[in-house]
């Protein structure tokens, strides 16, 4: 770890964390801030940030920098390199794994942490920041623009992917009369009966049930089983990371892994977490020689329901436009990248 108390002239110090044993020691502070800061996406947990380093530092150098005033850590920038790119600064966490990305901060010093950011950065010698998957409805983006338009430097916005989310009634029947329109609604209740006529006594598992090795194991191979893409992307390290992600996830009371059992059958899963009064669904996969029971679409639809009976306020259904999200109800929320050149002042 080593320190760097000027940071771009924002009031603050700075440390910064190049080695994954002091990642490691990050854990308490890092709870801290996120507890204490706008409840931060599953990707910007320790515990994520903490699983993709055990699977992938091989291939980065790490750039956390912990933020501090008065000896009081005031944010948390998870920062890397990649090691064929060294002169990239990027988000940690995987962007083929992570859905957002961004920055932790206390209430209050959003812009300094921002503004800090940028300082340092520009400071360590890198050519360029390439920042993907930044929420557009984030504190985080305009932030950092106004730092990049502050510091002199040139920076540019790309639209890069949509996250579609559902404001959650206080009830399933709320949701079906208010969130679908009638079409949805009455294809979703049709759904719903035809499995309960053909599969009576149908039920959701899980850990609980089975054992979280056990259920991960049934919904790895759902998933693999689903679409050839999903079982291209899981790749034994990307197998390896799921499992790290939800043994620390299930500690904490974060998982939520769903298989939707019938007939004596695992037909469907979803693998997702609830943080902040939001259910996210991270991914999600079926047996297709019951795709005529539409299974998948049911387990989502009974996720739906049980993050709504929890309480929660919010589904966000993650990265990408499948045309089953809007048959739920689903509306656009907007991903970016911020490429912020750190060699070329702005014109």
């Amino acid at each position: 770890m080593s320190a760097d108390p000027e940071s771009g002239g924002a009031g603050l110090s700075c440390q910064v964390v190049d080695t994954t044993a002091g990642l490691a020691g990050l854990r308490r502070v890092w709870e801290q801030i996120a507890s204490s800061s706008e409840a931060p996406a599953p990707f910007l947990t320790w515990e994520w940030q903490e699983s993709w380093w055990a699977v992938f530092s091989a291939s980065y150098r790490p750039r956390t920098l912990v933020f501090s005033q008065q000896g009081q850590v005031v944010g948390i920038a998870p920062l890397c390199s990649h090691l064929e790119r060294e002169g990239t600064l990027q988000f940690a966490g995987g962007e083929d794994l992570s859905d957002q990305l961004g920055l932790l901060a206390l209430p209050g010093f959003e812009e300094q942490v921002a503004e800090a950011v940028v300082g340092w950065a520009r400071g360590s010698g890198a050519m360029e920041m390439d920042l993907h998957f930044l929420r557009d409805w984030g504190w985080e983006l305009p932030a950092l623009e106004r730092a990049v338009e502050r510091q002199g430097l040139r920076g540019e916005v790309h639209p890069e992917e949509v996250s579609p989310a559902i404001d959650l009634p206080t009830s399933f029947d709320e949701y079906l009369s208010l969130r679908l329109g009638k079409k949805d609604r009455h294809e979703l209740r049709r759904k719903m009966r035809r499995l309960e006529q053909e599969r009576p006594g149908w039920r959701l598992v899980g850990p609980d049930q089975l054992g979280l090795e056990a259920a991960l194991t049934e919904f790895l191979r759902l998933l693999r089983a689903s679409r050839e893409a999903k079982d291209q992307f899981l790749t034994p390290p990307v197998e390896r990371f799921f499992r790290e992600v939800a043994e620390r996830f299930q500690r904490r009371g974060w998982l939520r892994l769903a298989l939707l059992q019938e007939g004596g059958e695992l037909a469907a899963g979803t693998f997702g977490f609830c943080l902040g009064r939001i259910w996210y669904l991270y991914n999600s996969g079926y047996d297709p020689a019951q795709a005529h029971l539409s299974p998948g679409l049911l387990c989502v639809a009974e996720g739906l329901r049980g993050a709504i009976e929890a309480g929660c306020h919010q589904a966000d259904l993650l990265r990408g436009n499948e045309g089953y999200k809007y048959r739920l109800g689903a509306q656009d929320q907007f991903l970016v990248n911020l490429r912020i050149s750190l060699t070329h002042e702005a014109r």
